[in-house]
C-alpha cells in the first residue's frame, strides 16, 4: 500500500513531461489518477500505459482556460470516483517577448492557461474536496515566478500570479481541510524548454549556460519534480500549506 492509496488525483496538463511523470508517480504511490490535457489522445495513452501497470487511471481532454470544460471535467471525475483528494495544476504555456514585444493575444493566452487555469480548476475542485473531508492542491509556478527573467514578460507575470493565488487559497481553506502549496521548478529537461534551447543553438550550446547558472550543474528531470509534488500531495506534508518549494538545483539560492 503506497502513501497515496485510496486517493483520487487529478492532474491538469497531465500529458506534458512533468504532468505525465507525476501521474506515474502518483499511481506508483497507490492513487487513482486522472490525466487531463488539451491533447486528449495523448492523455488517454498515458492513462492506458499506467493502467497496464496495474493502477487505475483515466485520460480526459480538457481546455483549462474554459470554465465549461473544467466544470465538465470535475463533474465527470466526481461522478466516476465520488471524490477528488489531490489536484495538481500543471498545464502551462511559454511565450517569449518583452512587454513591448508581446502581442495582446499571446499575453491573454499565457494568463488564461497559466493563471486562470489553476483558478478554474480550484474553483470547481475545492467544493468537492471540502464535501469529502479535505484534500491537497499543488499549483505549478516556476522560478520565473520568484525572480525576473528577460524576454518572458507574460510567463513571469502569470507564474508570479500562480504563486500568490496558492498562498491566498491556503489561508481561505486551511480550516476546511484543504492544503494548498506551490512548486517552483527551475531548468527542467523537457520539451517545454525547446524554444530556449533552440535560441541557444541546441543542447550542447546550452550546457555551459546551465552549468554556470545552476549550482548543481545540470538540468533537473521531470521525475525529480514529480517526487516533490508527490510529497506535497501526501500526508507526509500534512502541516504544510501556503508553502513555496523550489526545485531548481540551487538556481534561486544565488
Amino acid at each position: 500500500m503506497g502513501r497515496l492509496a485510496g486517493k483520487v488525483a487529478l492532474i491538469t496538463g497531465g500529458a506534458g513531461a512533468i504532468g505525465a511523470a507525476t501521474a506515474r508517480r502518483f499511481a506508483a504511490d497507490g492513487a487513482t489518477v486522472v490525466v487531463a490535457d488539451r491533447d486528449g489522445p495523448r492523455a488517454e495513452a498515458i492513462a492506458a500505459a499506467i493502467g497496464e501497470d496495474g493502477a487505475r487511471a483515466l485520460g480526459v481532454e480538457v481546455d483549462v482556460a474554459s470554465d465549461a470544460s473544467v466544470a465538465a471535467l470535475v463533474a465527470r471525475v466526481s461522478d466516476e470516483y465520488g471524490r477528488i483528494d489531490i489536484l495538481f495544476t500543471c498545464a502551462g504555456v511559454l511565450t517569449s517577448g518583452s512587454v513591448t514585444e508581446t502581442s495582446l493575444a499571446d499575453w491573454d493566452r499565457t494568463l488564461a492557461v497559466n493563471l486562470t487555469g489553476p483558478f478554474l480548476a480550484s474553483r470547481h475542485v475545492v467544493p468537492v474536496m471540502v464535501a469529502t473531508g479535505g484534500g491537497a492542491i499543488v499549483h505549478m509556478s516556476s522560478t520565473a515566478g520568484l525572480v525576473g527573467e528577460t524576454s518572458i514578460a507574460a510567463y513571469c507575470a502569470s507564474k508570479g500570479g500562480v504563486l500568490m493565488l496558492a498562498r491566498q487559497m491556503a489561508l481561505d481553506y486551511a480550516r476546511l481541510g484543504v492544503r494548498v502549496n506551490v512548486i517552483c521548478p527551475g531548468w527542467i529537461d523537457t520539451p517545454f524548454n525547446d524554444p530556449a534551447v533552440e535560441a541557444a543553438g541546441g543542447k550542447e550550446a546550452l550546457a555551459p549556460f546551465v552549468d554556470q547558472m545552476v549550482p548543481i550543474g545540470r538540468q533537473g528531470t521531470p521525475e525529480e519534480v514529480a517526487d516533490v509534488v508527490a510529497f506535497l500531495a501526501s500526508d507526509d506534508a500534512r502541516l504544510m500549506t501556503g508553502s513555496v518549494l523550489t526545485v531548481d538545483g540551487g538556481l534561486t539560492a544565488q
